[in-house]
């Protein structure tokens, strides 16, 4: 069994961003003009240039998230301007959060529907068993693993979503959460008392438009209701990351994200080979760090194509904290080390 970790390097082949540029980015996207003066994305850019008031022009997008959330925290008991302006922000946060989900989404209606990259490690290099550690929102993954027979939604995601499609051949465990996932606060209803506060919610549910784009025809998750508040189930990449909705409402998902953590840890332990593409393993990224240094045995084989210079320093990482068989793959860029990889395969 071989357990991949994938981090934004893998995906940008796809057109989605790098962490150090996705701030920007998503910045400028949502400056862009709404065809729909009535729909929610009109709020994007005037929401856009508040963020931009507000915080110095910043690149990378953790380092955005990082003065958003400083700013809510600090402000919370500050005076009245203070507690207005963390008013604002906090509401501009909530706005960024979905237009990232509608960035994503438009993404992967256009240059991810040609990704060789993920089409051939889904078809060409990931085995029946193996599992897949994620921390990227997007699902085109998803859906090139279901085009080559070797994912189902139902519980490819190593949780069950009764109703749908499982015996998944491929687990893909989304540390960060996904564009498709949404958290239906109050249970999908308009009302309140189907709701108890701080109570922690069972599994994310799924749209009709994200099934339709995984190609499930005629496949409703029978959890999803029209007409409730949701909100997108993705922890977004600040300098510390809290695994958890903090809402008006209360903390929600503390179990959710603790419980599909240790399926990604128990998946570690019981690996005989790690491979780790496009992932930086970041001094910030403290929970993931501990679990990918820690969890796999010693004598695992390690391979890292993390591209430069985060290879090395990670192929350094590992070999100090005690694996003798790790090494920098003979491809350090995710699409060459899948082409690679692929004519390998081929070749065998």
């Amino acid at each position: 069994m071989t357990t991949y970790v994938l981090g934004a390097g893998a995906s940008c082949d796809a057109g989605y961003p790098l962490a150090s540029t996705m701030a920007a980015k998503l910045l400028q996207w949502m400056k862009r003009p709404t065809r729909d003066p009535s729909s929610y994305a009109a709020r994007y850019p005037s929401v856009a240039r508040f963020l931009e008031e507000s915080f110095s022009p910043i690149e990378n997008v953790e380092d955005l998230v990082t003065a958003i959330q400083t700013l809510i925290q600090d402000y919370e008991n500050g005076t009245q301007e203070q507690r207005a302006q963390r008013s604002r922000v906090a509401s501009a946060y909530g706005v960024l959060q979905n237009a990232v989900r509608d960035w994503f989404g438009e993404i992967q209606r256009g240059t991810a529907l040609d990704s060789p990259a993920y089409r051939d490690f889904a078809a060409n290099i990931v085995a029946p068993g193996d599992c897949i550690i994620t921390f990227n929102y997007d699902v085109s993954l998803e859906r090139e693993l279901r085009r080559a027979g070797k994912f189902e939604i139902g519980d490819g995601y190593g949780f069950t979503m009764e109703g749908l499609p499982g015996e998944t051949k491929t687990r893909v465990l989304k540390l960060h959460g996904s564009t498709s996932w949404l958290a239906l606060l109050f249970g999908g209803s308009t009302g309140f008392s189907s709701f108890q506060p701080g109570s922690t919610l069972s599994r994310p549910v799924i749209g009709t438009n994200e099934l339709s784009f995984l190609e499930y025809t005629d496949v409703v998750d029978p959890r999803f209701r029209s007409g409730g508040a949701a909100l997108p189930v993705m922890i977004f990449p600040a300098r510390s990351k809290d695994f958890y909705f903090d809402v008006n409402t209360g903390t929600e998902y503390v179990g959710f994200w603790d419980e599909l953590w240790e399926e990604a840890k128990a998946a570690l332990q019981s690996t005989s080979r790690v491979v780790i593409c496009g992932y930086s393993l970041s001094e910030v990224d403290k929970r993931a760090r501990e679990m990918l240094l820690n969890a796999p045995k010693k004598a695992a084989e390690i391979v890292v194509a993390s591209g430069v210079p985060d290879t090395e320093r990670i192929v350094k990482a590992y070999r100090d904290a005690g694996y003798t068989k790790v090494a920098a793959a003979d491809e350090i860029l995710f699409h060459n080390w899948v082409s690679n990889a692929s004519q390998g395969v081929a070749a065998i």
